[in-house]
């Protein structure tokens, strides 16, 4: 039914409509302007662009946070990484054909053997994968130790041959336990490795300022540890060496309770040994959770215990006092605190301590005293050797600080106290041999060189100064080598390495490799056993394009000591691998 507005006149359905049209279009809303419409859409766009701008700098910031995170990460196991990896490539020593056990036979003022392990010769058997013989080598030690317990050391020091981090080596152990699954010692041996392993991981580093992940490395290499060492153990029960490590890891973990079942049943088998008690009243030094006063408690007990090296334990209470005032610079206390440990008798490590203290101090004479006896006490250790080279490349005498840093990287060629003086002393080196070379002094120079190349085979700078100075042409001379009478010096001398070396390196750009290659050929059949001779031979077959026979002479160069034939043949055989792919 239709309505009419009283206002308006119009008609309109009451069921459709509130009103007429007018009346509609009075009460509808107003329309917005453009100016208002134009605000609030800025206001949309801002608000929009301003959340999508907040969103955008979130998603920066956690992405920056994420990428800082995996770059610490890789810059993390690039450090990790690098501390296990070899200073060098350093040839194995010569290979023994007994018991590795040198020095005169007898006993020191403490009832001790004068006789000690010779470890290069250890590894040396490792590395030409002589498994029976290490095997039987170890057991035969043990066997000793258990007769008498004086020589503890030598099987403290067998064992820590293998204390290096270089995966390498976890290789060759892991090929010594397939081949004697039956003995004790690979897994000990391969224990101590780990232990290396997990301290390399973690760093030096204080632990504040060590990642959560080398952490985690640390202990994941204790557990492959503690595995060998339960293994070892299971075989041979009193293998105090092992309850020795077993110390170490549980210390470096904080497990204490643990540690002590170590020491006790280490004690239980050895009441008069010494050098786990070492490893257990360091681990009461404060920094680990003990104090002074337990380490004294323990010193005093041991005391007890028939052995007069004990009379040495507090002095690793004045040890400690002096390292950590040696930390904080004070030199002077730091020095009268170690004199107090040295004063109760020949401590090795404490000698070895105040040799650093004297040489922070300037007082070099004094230094190689003190590691020159350290040495006698502890021959082969070596952290004395690498101690000892510090101080002679402070006198400047380059020749002696190589052959300390040469003996102790063979043992342990990821030691940090090792990398950190192998630049400096191999640049000694190099500039001793050059100033022997420009007196004058041609064999001094070459013996220097030579020794530098052991150290550092692939340095170019190395290489090329010997190879001038072999030519034989004196300093300052631009004159070419007189082959005529070089020839007449190896015709006159066959037996010569040098004059040999000299006339080859003469033809060697004349491109007359044959004539080198029979040269030696020949020498080496009166002289087998020269390693040199096979690295010169060597680098003619190269030439030669030979690889195989350049690779043959290589290898056998490094198994006698030549550490550049190391490099070298690794070389040709990984190039041989890549040509096979």
């Amino acid at each position: 039914m239709l309505t009419t507005c009283s206002a308006h006149g119009l008609t309109y359905d009451p069921a459709l409509h509130s009103g007429c049209v007018l009346c509609r279009r009075s009460t509808a809303p107003p329309k917005r302007s453009r100016a208002t419409l134009y605000v609030w859409l800025g206001v949309f766009a801002f608000v929009a662009i301003g959340g999508t701008g907040i969103f955008l700098l979130i998603k920066h910031l956690q992405n920056v946070r994420t990428t800082r995170a995996e770059t610490f990460a890789k810059k993390d196991d690039a450090e990790r990484e690098q501390r296990q990896a070899p200073v060098t490539t350093i040839a194995p020593a010569p290979l023994p054909s007994a018991l590795p056990l040198v020095g005169a036979v007898g006993a020191d003022a403490d009832g001790y053997p004068t006789q000690y392990v010779d470890r290069p010769a250890f590894r040396s058997l490792l590395w030409h994968r002589k498994h029976a013989d290490l095997s039987r080598y170890f057991e035969k030690l043990q066997s000793d130790f258990e007769a008498d317990s004086r020589r503890e050391y030598w099987m403290e020091d067998a064992t820590a041959t293998f204390e290096s981090a270089e995966p390498e080596l976890k290789e060759q152990l892991d090929e010594w336990v397939t081949a004697t699954p039956q003995s004790f010692a690979p897994y000990l041996a391969r224990a101590a490795h780990w232990v290396a392993v997990a301290l390399a991981r973690r760093g030096g580093k204080y632990a504040g300022e060590t990642s959560k992940a080398s952490f985690a490395a640390m202990e994941e290499a204790f557990g492959y540890a503690q595995e060998d060492l339960t293994k070892a153990l299971a075989i041979r029960p009193k293998l105090v060496a092992a309850r020795g490590i077993e110390i170490e890891i549980h210390s470096n973990v904080s497990e204490r309770a643990r540690m002590k079942a170590a020491l006790h049943a280490a004690l239980a088998v050895c009441r008069s040994c010494y050098i786990v008690r070492t490893r257990y009243i360091q681990s009461l030094e404060p920094r680990w959770g003990g104090s002074y006063a337990e380490m004294a408690a323990f010193a005093t007990d041991a005391a007890r215990a028939k052995n007069p090296r004990m009379r040495l334990l507090p002095g690793f209470i004045d040890r400690d006092k002096a390292r950590l005032l040696w930390a904080e610079k004070k030199l002077g206390d730091a020095l009268a605190a170690i004199d107090r440990a040295c004063a109760l008798g020949d401590g090795w490590s404490f000698l070895a301590l105040r040799g650093r203290i004297r040489n922070a101090r300037g007082e070099l004479p004094q230094a190689l005293a003190d590691l020159d006896r350290a040495a006698a006490v502890r021959p082969g250790e070596p952290s004395v050797l690498f101690d000892r080279a510090r101080v002679y490349t402070a006198m400047k005498r380059a020749e002696p600080a190589g052959r300390d840093l040469l003996a102790g990287l063979r043992v342990d060629p990821t030691d940090s106290n090792g990398r950190a003086i192998f630049d400096a002393i191999v640049g000694s080196l190099a500039y001793e041999g050059w100033e022997h070379y420009k007196a004058g002094r041609r064999d001094d120079a070459l013996r220097v060189l030579d020794l530098a190349n052991d150290l550092a085979p692939s340095n170019r700078y190395v290489l090329q100064r010997r190879s001038w100075i072999v030519t034989g042409a004196p300093y300052g001379s631009d004159a070419g080598p007189d082959i005529a009478a070089l020839e007449a010096a190896v015709k006159a001398s066959p037996d010569d390495f040098r004059a040999l070396q000299s006339l080859d390196y003469a033809l060697a750009p004349q491109g007359k490799f044959d004539r080198i290659v029979a040269m030696w050929t020949d020498y080496l059949a009166r002289h087998p056993h020269d390693g040199p001779a096979y690295r010169e031979r060597g680098g003619a077959n190269f030439h030669l394009k030979k690889l195989d026979d350049a690779r043959a002479d290589y290898a056998r160069a490094c198994e006698l000591g030549v550490s550049e034939g190391c490099i070298r043949a690794e070389q040709l055989e990984a190039t041989s691998r890549g040509t096979a792919k």
